[in-house]
């Protein structure tokens, strides 16, 4: 199914797996994308790696900001939704911090700093999304859409990877509440992309578990995509939208 063209998201926390892949398929849709990261070399990397491979599609546009720092990732957000002139159909906040942090040798420091990129910025961008979210569309039944990617370490967490679980059960509290608040009061649908195993690159060419990025965006970020602009006329699709999708 072919996505309606012409779109916008920006994804917050762009990298080479989950938001690459997914910069790909909506650059074939012929979206305009807005990437945000820290690291402006690897965001020139992803913008152009996606232009060579969909030359038709608009330019991915990039900004760098520090997803942690409010005085940072809010101004990321304001120029990004400028360049798709104040129309945004779809935020995808996609920032963490994956690495092994043995529990009983976790810094009080080590895990601030990752809340406050997985939580924090979270709310940041969940907070400014409304001010900013595309409603042209809604009277014919396209709602904007807050993507949030997740995991199941808040059902499951790994003292191996003590930080990432805290601070993923945090935002995943977090978006639980957007989600009560955002469609009720802003017309906003929210979503969770859920993938369980961790993606591994294999050496050799492939993945090492059945966490393929292209797989995870076919798998559950497309169907967020589709379902998001048949919600019907009326919103009668609202009651029926599902906020969690595991792969």
């Amino acid at each position: 199914m072919s996505l309606n063209p012409n779109r916008h998201i920006i994804i917050v926390g762009a990298g080479p797996f989950i938001s690459q892949s997914l910069s790909h398929y909506l650059a074939s849709q012929n979206w305009s994308i807005v990437l945000i990261s820290r690291t402006e070399k690897n965001l020139q990397t992803y913008a152009a790696e996606t232009a060579s491979l969909y030359p038709a599609a608009p330019p991915v546009l990039t900004r760098t900001a520090d997803a942690s720092d409010p005085s940072s990732l809010l101004p990321a957000l304001d120029w990004a939704a400028s360049q798709l002139d104040g129309k945004v159909d779809v935020l995808l906040y996609n920032a963490a911090v994956v690495r092994p942090t043995d529990l009983m040798a976790l810094t009080p420091e080590a895990l601030t700093a990752d809340f406050k990129i997985t939580t924090v910025g979270l709310l940041v961008a969940g907070q400014w999304f409304p001010k900013h979210a595309n409603k042209d569309h809604i009277p014919v039944g396209e709602y904007p859409l807050f993507l949030v990617t997740g995991s199941e370490l808040n059902k499951n967490p790994l003292p191996s990877y003590s930080s990432l679980s805290a601070a993923k059960s945090a935002s995943q509290n977090l978006t639980d509440q957007f989600s009560q608040v955002l469609t009720s009061e802003h017309s906003i649908l929210v979503g969770q992309p859920l993938v369980v195993q961790p993606i591994i690159p294999n050496q050799e060419g492939g993945w090492l578990t059945k966490s393929d990025p292209e797989v995870i965006v076919k798998e559950i970020f497309q169907p967020f995509l589709e379902a998001r602009e048949a919600i019907g006329a009326n919103g009668e699709g609202i009651k029926g939208w599902i906020r969690d999708r595991v792969w």
